[in-house]
């Protein structure tokens, strides 16, 4: 017998048979585009999202031919959070879906925090106003799709769209419902005062359903279409950064997840919401009575790829074998990676990117490392910050795109004070999906051994002492250099602002 975890991400859908063992036997992919139309607008076909997860789903269970109808019993979802959509009775789409990287409700943004106050909606949500959220969001199409709006029977998100597809209900899990900055994270309902100002009725959204709770069996169209039986058990999923965590058996305070993508992101496990000057984003974990407390760094591996397409035009394989053989010439070089601004635990919008320290004695592949070693030391800053605000940091668990780096996953477990442990599973947010499909079915008792059957981490061998001072040395430096960086753009901001 069989389970599937789904992860209905980004630019893709992925999908991971599970046997009940806990032994990952295959995988399916389908991937979709993102449809820019204008300045600060990233759209999807939220169609795209059913049909990817469709030839995902038949890709994985390929090699189990005819028996998948009676060996598949199970799945769950991990999704992507605040890509949103207006639907018509029938669960139809009324327009694209807009993204969690859609910016164009940046007035609504400002007009939400002008009713409420931001630290208010802070405190309830989790999250800081912005144009990429639910909140701001449902204003702007008031305002500029009043039509669409006056038609439609919900205004959903990824999980609830693919959950009516599959069941029949629209239903909604409370880390993903978070994350549209309409649910009160204290109480765990649509919050009134959000709804009342960003004037989103509440017969619009779904109905919150707790993450791993039984939602149905497959609906007949959807069976025939996944080729599954009509049998198949659904469990309610979760966001995708949470599944992850789940997935990579973080279930505890002391534990924090370092996922490494175009953004890096952080989530630590919290006994109650943790609310900080710097903005950390606490939500409800998938652990009932648990939080999380989750933080990006946007521009991390974009930074990497950024300077490798623009400057180096080379492979990753290349950039890697070069970045191993300048071990040691980089010298003081130092990057910071404010391609979007400062981030956390400044959050200085006006930053830039800079290089510091670069002279004739160097190349561009000392350049190379000096960023992967910035992005690095902004990962140690934002622990620190962690730290400093009550959240303990003693095992972190690494999963992404830099494991493929021997060099980058070094500079990581040397920055870190605890252990570092990396994730034998690359694709751990459909491992935390699977695992509640797996406890449904009852292959487990407890979601937490169930990811530890699916996904193992592994601890790295300690690196040297006289690599771990180094890099401190190196840390202290950048860090020194940011706050001269920060105080310039700080009173450049205030001279522009003070002028207008």
């Amino acid at each position: 017998m069989y389970v599937l975890g789904i992860d209905v991400g980004t630019t893709g859908t992925k999908a991971l048979l599970v046997d009940s063992s806990g032994l990952v036997v295959a995988r399916g992919y389908s991937g979709y585009g993102l449809v820019t139309p204008g300045e600060g607008r990233v759209e999807q076909d939220a169609k795209l999202w059913w049909t990817a997860t469709i030839a995902a789903v038949r890709q994985a269970c390929a090699g189990l031919g005819e028996n998948a109808a009676r060996d598949v019993v199970a799945l769950s979802l991990s999704t992507q959070g605040a890509s949103s959509l207006l639907v018509d009775g029938r669960g139809e789409p009324l327009g694209p879906a807009l993204t969690w990287m859609d910016g164009r409700a940046s007035v609504e943004a400002e007009e939400l925090a002008s009713a409420l106050g931001a630290e208010c909606i802070y405190r309830k949500s989790g999250w800081r106003v912005g144009p990429s959220l639910d909140a701001a969001k449902i204003m702007w199409l008031r305002k500029h799709e009043g039509d669409s709006l006056a038609r439609a029977g919900k205004f959903l998100s990824t999980l609830e769209f693919i959950n009516q597809r599959l069941v029949g209900i629209p239903c909604i899990d409370p880390t993903n419902a978070a994350i549209r900055q309409l649910m009160d994270i204290g109480t765990g309902h649509w919050d009134p005062a959000i709804l009342e100002a960003s004037g989103c009725e509440l017969w619009l959204l779904p109905e919150i359903v707790s993450s791993g709770d039984f939602i149905g069996t497959l609906l007949p169209a959807a069976a025939e279409a996944l080729g599954l039986g009509e049998v198949v058990r659904v469990y309610n999923g979760a966001h995708d950064q949470y599944c992850s965590c789940l997935g990579s058996s973080i279930t505890t305070p002391g534990e924090i997840m370092l996922s490494t993508g175009t953004a890096w992101v952080l989530l630590a496990v919290t006994e109650r919401p943790l609310f900080t000057e710097s903005w950390i984003n606490p939500g409800p974990h998938v652990i009932k009575g648990r939080f999380g407390a989750l933080t990006a760094l946007p521009t991390s591996g974009a930074a990497l790829e950024w300077f490798r397409s623009r400057f180096l035009g080379v492979s990753y394989e290349e950039l890697a074998s070069h970045v191993e053989r300048a071990e040691g010439s980089s010298g003081e070089v130092l990057y910071f990676p404010w391609l979007v601004g400062g981030g956390f635990p400044r959050r200085l919008p006006t930053a830039r990117a800079a290089f510091l320290g670069l002279g004739l004695e160097h190349d561009r592949y000392d350049a190379a490392r000096a960023v992967m070693e910035g992005v690095v030391f902004q990962m140690r800053l934002a622990l620190e910050e962690y730290r400093a605000q009550g959240c303990p940091v003693e095992t972190l668990r690494l999963m992404g795109g830099a494991l493929n780096s021997p060099y980058w996953t070094g500079l990581i477990r040397d920055n870190v004070e605890g252990q570092v442990e990396v994730m034998e599973e690359t694709d751990s947010a459909c491992v935390g999906a699977a695992a509640f499909a797996a406890v449904g079915a009852g292959f487990f008792s407890d979601w937490r051994s169930a990811a530890l059957a699916m996904n193992t981490p592994r601890a790295m061998e300690a690196g040297g002492e006289a690599e771990r001072q180094a890099a401190t040395r190196k840390f202290e430096a950048w860090r020194r250099a940011g706050e001269a960086l920060s105080a310039l753009y700080q009173s450049e901001g205030a001279g522009n602002s003070g002028g207008k």
